[in-house]
C-alpha cells in the first residue's frame, strides 16, 4: 500500500486525478450547503451531485427531506452567489436498508442442558424455576428443528 496522498497518486492517471476532482469539489459544496443550513441540520443531510445546475441532496428521513424543501430558495441563493451555479434544490430520501435479523449463535451443549434440567428440578423459588424452565425449552426446541 502507497504511502503518497492521494492527490499524487491520482496525477498518474487523466482518468483518476478527473474523478478525485469532482469528489473534491462535490465535498466542497456539500461543505457550503451545510454551513447555509440551520442548527443541526447538515449532520443529517449529504450532497449528492449537481449537474446543470440541479443541486440533489439525499435526506437521512422524510422528516429532514420535508425540512430541506421548506428551504429551498432560502439555501439556493447564497450557493449562487458562493459561485455555484445552482438553480433548483432536489432533495430525495435516502433509503435505508433494514437491520439484518441476527441468528441465535449462542448453542449449550447437551451436557449443559441436562445439568440446567437437573438444577430446574432441585431449585425451590418458583421465578428462577420457570426461568431456567423457559431456557430449557427455548434450547431443546431449537434443537429439534435444526
Amino acid at each position: 500500500m502507497s504511502s503518497q496522498p492521494l492527490s499524487q497518486f491520482s496525477k498518474r492517471d487523466a482518468r483518476l486525478a478527473d474523478l478525485t476532482a469532482a469528489a473534491q469539489a462535490i465535498l466542497q459544496l456539500d461543505r457550503a450547503f451545510k454551513r447555509l443550513l440551520p442548527g443541526m441540520l447538515g449532520q443529517h443531510c449529504q450532497v449528492a451531485c449537481f449537474r446543470d445546475g440541479e443541486l440533489v441532496v439525499y435526506a437521512h428521513n422524510s422528516t429532514v427531506a420535508a425540512r430541506l424543501r421548506m428551504l429551498g430558495n432560502s439555501v439556493v441563493a447564497p450557493l449562487t452567489r458562493q459561485g455555484y451555479p445552482v438553480q433548483t434544490l432536489r432533495v430525495k430520501v435516502l433509503p435505508t436498508p433494514p437491520k439484518p435479523v441476527r441468528g441465535k449463535s449462542f448453542q449449550l451443549s447437551d451436557a449443559g442442558l441436562d445439568a440446567f434440567a437437573r438444577a430446574a428440578g432441585e431449585i425451590r423459588n418458583p421465578v428462577v424455576k420457570e426461568a431456567l424452565g423457559k431456557l430449557l425449552r427455548h434450547h431443546r426446541g431449537s434443537d429439534n428443528e435444526r
